[in-house]
């Protein structure tokens, strides 16, 4: 049994939004203007980040045009390498990427909720595990009950999502005081001592905003007429997340003395603090809430289809390419994925920016390998039927690759333990993967 294309353009633009927007953009800007100590700075790397972004989309366009199955870069991998760096994909997917995401989501959630009810049963970390548990529980049994059912109850969500973020742009912009503009190009410390790691560092952080901008390709299987719409997708949903980040920014950066913003996480509380009040900033700290509950979804919803993929193909265990019968989803996969993503929720509800660089590095692997694949394909195999060509060939790959390379050597460099723990997973998969092609794949 066969995923049916039931998903359209709309769709496909708003769960890589959903996907996209979520943590980041509420706990890093303070950060990174900690680290770079000058509000421009902050401005062009966040341009930088959706540079990255866009371009990365721009690149899977054209390979998910070319192969618009389930998997993402699965697919493209195995294509491109073979077999064993398509397994290692999959491999940190459901170890690693989609599964820790969820979790991060799922627990802020809840940290988000409970600045709300301070001092309450809410409170209590046992408790607060078991909540962030019940969210992915409850998003998986949506997501198994069918893909139109997932499909619609994300696009409301989606649609939330969008409601807050435009809103806090709009009435950010409206209630700020425009005297203050000296505020976006103000520096809060000297420049010596900036090195490009430092920068680098930042810009890394920055990207956690915008990981999930190829979510699209991971369930392309499923989205009608893909050689049209998965291009179309994926370049308008980054550029647009692109657009929301640096306006978001904006507000962020007038609403509040930089001094307070350094080395802040809930910078979007502390700007509707200042921008409308004590009264009302908890209505956009509920509305944070919603937003990660989207991301939560969008994670559920993405992920168990690239175990989908792997399972078509043998280098899973079979059983996860169940497609249950009522339902026609891949309701194992999806099982298997909570079970994973409550094990993260269990162990990282005390050190949740630690799972977020960890996750960061190892999202960033895989990607670099299809898109620098991109680059080999138009060359050793020039034939192949491209529905959508990437422009400015080779210059929008080779952007790509330049920062996203410097960025996980930042991250070697600045944070080389977490870092080293994402190889260490890497070097398990390999294990793995040559157990299984002695015993399960020795016949293919």
């Amino acid at each position: 049994m066969q995923l049916k294309r039931e998903l359209g353009l709309l769709t496909a633009i708003l769960i890589i939004i959903a996907d996209v927007i979520g943590t980041g953009i509420f706990m890093t800007t303070g950060k990174v203007l900690g680290i770079t100590s000058s509000a421009p700075v902050v401005l062009v790397l966040w341009i930088l980040g959706a540079l990255v972004a866009v371009t990365g989309a721009l690149c899977y366009a054209e390979l998910s045009a070319m192969w618009p199955h389930d998997g993402g870069e699965y697919i493209y991998l195995k294509k491109i390498y073979g077999l064993m760096p398509s397994f290692l994909t999959g491999w940190i997917s459901l170890v690693v990427g989609f599964t820790t995401s969820a979790a991060i989501s799922s627990i802020l959630v809840i940290w988000y909720i409970n600045e709300i009810f301070k001092g309450t049963f809410l409170s209590v970390l046992w408790i607060q595990k078991l909540l962030a548990s019940c969210i992915v529980i409850f998003f998986g049994i949506i997501h198994i009950r069918g893909v139109k059912k997932g499909g619609y109850f994300q696009n409301v969500l989606t649609i939330i999502k969008l409601l807050l973020v435009f809103s806090l742009i709009v009435l950010g912009f409206s209630f700020a005081d425009w005297n203050l503009t000296e505020r976006l190009t103000a520096a809060y410390g000297p420049a010596e001592g900036k090195s490009l790691f430092r920068y680098g560092s930042a810009l890394l952080i920055i990207m956690y905003a915008y990981s999930g901008w190829n979510g699209a390709a991971y369930i392309a299987g499923e989205i009608k007429d893909p050689e049209k719409n998965l291009p179309r997708a994926m370049f308008l949903a980054t550029l647009s997340i692109g657009i929301i980040y640096f306006l978001l920014n904006i507000v962020f950066l007038i609403s509040t003395p930089g001094a307070e913003l350094m080395g802040k996480e809930p910078v979007g509380a502390i700007a509707a603090k200042n921008l409308f009040g004590e009264s009302i900033s908890p209505i956009f700290t509920v509305g944070i809430a919603l937003i990660l509950l989207s991301s939560v979804s969008v994670q559920t919803m993405v992920g168990p289809r690239v175990y989908y993929a792997m399972a078509n193909d043998k280098m899973i265990f079979q059983s996860l390419k169940r497609i249950n019968p009522k339902y026609n989803t891949p309701d194992l996969a999806i099982i298997i994925q909570i079970i994973i993503t409550v094990f993260y929720i269990f162990i990282g509800m005390d050190n949740v920016i630690s799972l977020l660089i960890y996750m960061g590095f190892s999202l960033g692997i895989f990607p670099l390998m299809a898109v620098m694949g991109l680059i080999i394909l138009r060359y050793k195999e020039p034939h192949i039927n491209r529905p959508y060509k990437v422009p400015f060939f080779p210059l929008v790959p080779v952007i790509y690759i330049i920062l996203t390379a410097g960025m996980m050597i930042t991250s070697l460099v600045t944070s080389f333990k977490t870092s080293l723990t994402t190889l260490l997973v890497v070097v398990a998969g390999i294990v793995v993967f040559f157990f299984w092609n002695r015993t399960v794949l020795k016949d293919r």
